[in-house]
Parts: C-alpha cells; structure tokens; sequence
C-alpha cells in the first residue's frame, strides 16, 4: 500500500504545482505555444489541451466517489495510454489557443474544489471501480502537479533546443 497523505499537504502541493506551470506558461508568448513539434507533432497548446482533458476524467473519477457511481469509461475502445494521447491529439488539435487556456484552467478548478470536498480518508484510499488498489491521491497527483512537472521538462527541453 502506497503512503497517505494529509489532505493540506495534497492541496498545497496541487496549488504549488499550478502556480508553477502558470508562470511557465506566461513565460511563453502565443507563437511559441503554438509551434508544433514541442513533442512529436504537438505543440505546447496541444500539450495543455492533454492536460485539460486527464484533468476532466480525473474529476469524473473524483465526482463519482463524492456521489457514488462510478463514472463512464475515458475514450472507451482505446485501451493504451498512446492511443489515448493520439486521440486526445486529434479532437484538440484545431481548437483555438485562448479556449485550450481556459479550458485547462476551469478543469484544474473543478478538480481542486472537488478534492476539497472529499475527505481525507476518501483520498487515502483506493477508487472502488479499479483493481490496482492505488490510494486516490494517487491519481490526482498524477493528473495534476506531476503531470504539470513532466509537462513542464518536456517544455523546458524544448526550449533549451529551440535557442
């Protein structure tokens, strides 16, 4: 069994790693969001459009322990995380920058507020519908300030080789 954490140091740890990312973000001017090939063909917009939308299935997740049901499967038919991404690739590519932006925002938003409304029992422990027993905070670390880290490298590297 994984550790638990406190639910503060969960919430902290969430804003810590938004403001973070923001201020990556507001670092980078519209056309350097929008050049492709940040990673493969996506372009820093596109990464946060796959943020946004981990961001949205965790708080699916995250609803459904608040009410009791379990949520709909994320991208049924697709089973790898690949196929997934490549997915997610396709139906936000065209999407306009400042909607990606916002969309990323208010999905971190409603993930926040609905880890505030758990307890922190509920967030130590497993997701009732999965079998890898993994605590919940788990998860929403995961979708949240780690995925903002690994995001982030990603952004950083290209940086350092796009100059």
């Amino acid at each position: 069994m994984a550790e638990t954490i406190a639910k503060d140091t969960l919430l902290n740890n969430m804003q810590e790693g938004y403001n973070e990312f923001e201020a990556l973000l507001a670092s980078l001017s519209e056309a350097q969001m929008l050049t492709p090939e940040v990673n493969g063909p996506w372009s820093v917009k596109d990464n946060i459009a796959h943020l946004a939308a981990w961001q949205d299935y965790l708080h699916e997740q995250l609803e459904g322990l608040l009410t009791g049901k379990e949520p709909p499967s994320f991208l049924p038919g697709l089973t790898t995380e690949d196929e997934q991404n490549e997915a997610l690739y396709q139906q936000n590519k065209n999407r306009p920058l400042a909607e990606v932006l916002a969309a990323y925002r208010a999905s971190y938003q409603r993930v926040y507020t609905t880890v505030q409304a758990l307890s922190e029992e509920a967030l130590n422990a497993p997701l009732p519908w999965r079998a890898n027993g993994n605590p919940v905070w788990l998860s929403i670390a995961g979708n949240t300030y780690g995925h903002y880290q690994e995001h982030g490298t990603i952004f950083r590297d290209w940086l350092s080789r796009a100059h």
